[in-house]
């Protein structure tokens, strides 16, 4: 899925503007392609996730760059460590959105910026084909996905100020055959939902999601996701 998410994670590091031997904490990522764009200019790049399998493609693939595996709604960096705090649709794994958005304030200095990107808007996510499939596998959608305004009004609940957003309906993962469909769905974030499903409950539901998935003109699987970009800034200096 990485080259499907690499225009979108590329969107959200130039959307935070960057400087020379800044400190960037990419949260959420995964494969590390964000944190590999945000390389460069004497930066220090940390990327942090809490999935192993992730991590281990991140630290091969991606040098000049370290990775930590760690919650990112309870970090251990102390207050005011970075300057940039980017995060390539990596928010919609966090159980209490508002209170993540709190700790990725916590941790990015007074003046400091965040950059993100959450799927959207709903008509364009994953629910729009699975719907039926995660009600029949007891899977909660709802609320998930965030809107524009919903998205912006967490944002500030949560601290953050200067408060910009836009969509990009397009955007989708694109998924080259059923293996590395399977591929993504064993190695990436597990949400609460199906945090307690057993191996067979996974393929069960993996099943029912390649069937339903969209094809392209050759063959491969396109996942509807869309992106919703937010910029804000932590108030101070």
């Amino acid at each position: 899925m990485a080259p499907s998410l690499r225009p979108i994670a590329a969107e959200v590091v130039r959307r935070a503007r960057l400087g020379a031997g800044e400190r960037v904490l990419d949260l959420g990522t995964g494969t590390g392609i964000a944190a590999a764009a945000a390389r460069g200019e004497g930066r220090v790049v940390i990327g942090v996730d809490a999935a192993p399998g992730m991590l281990a493609i991140a630290r091969a693939e991606v040098p000049g760059v370290s990775f930590a595996e760690m919650d990112f709604a309870g970090l251990s960096y102390a207050d005011a460590s970075f300057d940039v705090v980017i995060a390539a649709h990596a928010l919609l794994f966090a159980e209490d959105q508002g209170a993540t958005l709190g700790e990725w304030l916590r941790v990015t200095r007074p003046g400091g910026r965040l950059s993100l990107s959450v799927p959207g808007p709903v008509a364009v996510t994953p629910s729009a084909i699975y719907a039926q499939i995660y009600d029949r596998h007891g899977i909660d959608t709802a609320g998930r996905y965030p809107t524009l305004e919903t998205l912006a009004a967490t944002a500030a609940v949560a601290g953050w100020t200067e408060i910009e957003t836009a969509e990009d309906p397009t955007t989708a993962i694109v998924l080259a055959d059923a293996s590395a469909f399977r591929t993504w769905r064993a190695i990436g974030a597990r949400g609460s939902a199906t945090a307690d499903f057993t191996p067979e409950e996974h393929r069960a539901l993996t099943d029912e999601m390649l069937a339903a998935t969209p094809r392209t003109a050759d063959g491969m699987f396109r996942i509807p996701f869309g992106a919703i970009y937010l910029v804000a800034r932590r108030p101070g200096e």
